[in-house]
């Protein structure tokens, strides 16, 4: 939906101040893996099933998606002006989604072997990957600076900025994703009740090695002595995993909280072909990220703060850019311009694959560890959303720069 974003708000009543709508709509929904957390500590005893829970969500999603085709641009009045509720509703819809499946899918993992969590991050990266190769090949976003008279007897011109005329519209947008959910459907339910996935599935052995850590951290492992030294290597220790869950959401608001709020703060300085740029080049920082987590899915727990300490330098550079928009330094230079695409990209890594190989490192740990990595993982992002729109929207800390907006620096 952000995606679409600069093609909605041509048509809506809010404009561009929808995408803070919709931004707060997505926060909401996050009551549903609070629900999922509140089940989970009530049944603590027994195991709980979430695999029926996976056809809901992806059923609403599809649902949400097909209605969005008819319904995206219908308005109401609601407090004395027209507003998009149709599409808040929906949008809501899709958050339920969104904020559930990291969470059951996180947990619906632990059937198959470790090798595959990086499966996982794979198909998270596709979810922007995918809308946003449907953005550009609709056109999405392309504009030109048009020169034209401040009134009809003055010389002062202004440059403005003229969208041009997408290729397909936004209904035909939402139906392409309401197509893409119904292969997810597809798969999912291939996975279920076909035999293509039961050799990828985890078995466990008769043996099991208890480390004391605490009362669930029992790991099942054949019975191979290389193999338990290997394991000793990366076990954990109940501090341990507290700072890893830690580290978990601190990537995690990050990289789906505050990165994803300030881009325009950081990046729309430098031009907008920079903004697009940057935008559409993220989401393959991800994919990036599944490719090292398959090489390497597991790195020394001292390599793993580096990583986390050097992206928390190139995030501080973003930060810093952010503040100082929309003069920032280098800015109308091609220096500025790599340099700060260079960085922007640079987080993604140095903070996405440190949150892969913490998945590896509680799936080890903990037979519920990936249920409680996806609850991490939703928390990050919804504190980085508060944050970001606390600075944005509340604070208002954050000046941005309008495309084809002439600032001299």
């Amino acid at each position: 939906m952000f995606s679409e974003l600069p093609q909605i708000i041509l048509t809506q009543p809010e404009g561009w101040k929808l995408g803070a709508f919709i931004g707060l709509v997505t926060n909401i929904g996050n009551i549903a893996p609070l629900v999922l957390v509140i089940i989970k500590c009530a049944f603590q005893k027994r195991s709980v099933n979430f695999i029926p829970l996976n056809y809901v969500i992806i059923l609403i999603g599809m649902l949400s998606c097909l209605l969005l085709v008819f319904f995206w641009q219908k308005t109401s009045f609601v407090f004395r002006q027209n507003r998009s509720i149709s599409l808040l509703i929906l949008a809501f819809c899709l958050a339920l989604l969104d904020c559930t499946s990291m969470v059951t899918f996180s947990d619906y993992m632990t059937r198959f072997r470790a090798e595959f969590t990086s499966a996982l991050f794979l198909g998270e990266s596709l979810t922007t990957i995918l809308p946003s190769l449907l953005a550009i090949a609709q056109g999405n976003g392309r504009l030109e600076c048009i020169s034209v008279a401040d009134n009809l007897t003055s010389s002062n011109t202004s440059i403005i900025p003229v969208y041009q005329n997408a290729r397909f519209s936004v209904s035909v947008y939402f139906l392409c994703i309401f197509f893409l959910l119904v292969f997810s459907f597809v798969a999912f339910v291939i996975l279920q009740w076909t035999k293509v996935a039961q050799n990828s599935l985890q078995y466990f052995s008769k043996k099991s090695v208890v480390f004391q850590m605490n009362e669930i951290t029992t790991k099942d492992i054949v019975n191979d002595d290389n193999h338990v030294r290997k394991l000793d290597q990366y076990s954990l220790t109940a501090p341990l995993y507290f700072l890893l869950s830690i580290g978990c959401v601190y990537t995690s608001s990050v990289l789906f909280g505050v990165l994803l709020s300030i881009s325009a703060f950081v990046l729309m300085p430098y031009g907008h072909e920079i903004f697009y740029l940057g935008t559409i080049l993220s989401p393959w920082m991800l994919s990036l990220v599944w490719v090292l987590g398959t090489i390497k899915p597991i790195v020394g727990k001292r390599y793993l703060l580096l990583m986390i300490l050097l992206g928390t330098v190139t995030f501080s550079f973003d930060l810093v850019i952010s503040f100082k928009s929309p003069c920032p330094p280098y800015a109308n230079t091609t220096k500025g311009s790599v340099l700060v695409i260079l960085i922007w990209l640079s987080t993604y890594i140095l903070l996405g694959y440190p949150r892969l190989v913490i998945a590896n490192y509680v799936r080890q740990h903990s037979p519920n560890g990936l249920f409680w990595f996806g609850v991490h993982v939703q928390l990050g992002a919804l504190i980085g959303s508060v944050v970001a729109y606390l600075f944005i929207e509340t604070f208002s800390l954050f000046q941005d720069r309008l495309p084809c907006e002439p600032i001299q620096c």
